[in-house]
């Protein structure tokens, strides 16, 4: 077995990780596991989605892996969470009221760590998805009377008809004293976080952790939510179903997600 020219594994979930109908060889997974800690690597899962959906996504791997969730708003080691960056109650009620205004067509959700929220009249194809990310999600008349001081809130997560994200960062912290950061999954949805959350930055605290430098990082995505991961990466991979823009970040392109790309990539490096 090859010694590895990287310490710290970073991958993204959906269109990266996962195939398009949400599965992945567990059984692969599992040998590449045991090498990667025989080689004293570390896993970290990089993610939009929420802990609750990883966990179940991981189960019988929680111990071995660790966890981005969020896009970086939650970090998570041996399935407890390590650190927490949340949106205020006031900028959540700001925002709220900001998208109603700008963007009324938009369904949206929010997500707290322990709760997450969405309209009775959000679209029919935005609660089909919700329902697979957000299974506990409560439906509500009005998200600003429902959310409470008291959540702990994460993000917020809007559909779109076309991409919006930047527009929206700039025009909400133009006139806002709390700033947010917006960034599209490209699959027809946009996550609205803290300012400066994101996976990059969420890696660099576990490259800390770990005493790792960020040329003993690889990274796997698809999407723009990856830049700043891919960009932190020495050894950086978009996949070959990724978004344009970002195939131009990444050094290298891996098989795409349907085809098992990441593990592909990481049997290579393990066994050759």
């Amino acid at each position: 077995m090859s010694k590895l020219p990287f310490k710290v594994i970073a991958v993204d979930m959906d269109g990266t990780f996962m195939r398009d109908n949400q599965t992945f060889d567990h059984k692969r997974f599992d040998r590449i596991l045991d090498q990667i800690h025989e080689n004293k690597a570390h896993f970290i899962v990089s993610s939009g989605r929420p802990y609750s959906r990883l966990r179940k996504d991981f189960t019988g791997f929680l111990d071995r892996i660790d966890m981005i969730a969020d896009n970086g708003s939650l970090l998570i080691q041996d399935d407890n969470i390590i650190s927490t960056h949340l949106l205020t109650h006031k900028t959540t009620m700001e925002l709220l009221e900001f998208i109603q205004i700008h963007y009324p067509e938009s369904s949206v959700i929010v997500t707290g760590i322990n709760s997450s929220y969405t309209t009775m009249d959000a679209s029919p194809a935005f609660k089909q998805t919700m329902n697979f990310y957000y299974p506990d999600r409560v439906e509500v008349p009005d998200l600003m009377t429902a959310v409470s001081p008291h959540d702990q809130i994460t993000k917020l997560t809007l559909s779109y008809q076309h991409d919006f994200s930047e527009e929206l960062e700039r025009e909400f912290n133009t006139h806002h004293a709390e700033k947010i950061h917006c960034t599209s999954s490209g699959f027809g949805l946009l996550d609205i976080v803290p300012y400066s959350v994101n996976k990059g930055n969420a890696l660099k605290y576990f490259l800390r952790y770990f005493d790792a430098k960020p040329s003993e990082l690889i990274a796997f995505g698809d999407g723009m939510n990856d830049k700043e991961m891919l960009e932190l990466a020495g050894y950086s991979y978009a996949m070959e179903n990724a978004e344009p823009a970002l195939r131009k970040v990444a050094k290298y392109i891996a098989p795409s997600n349907n085809d098992d790309g990441v593990l592909q990539v990481l049997d290579k490096y393990l066994n050759n």
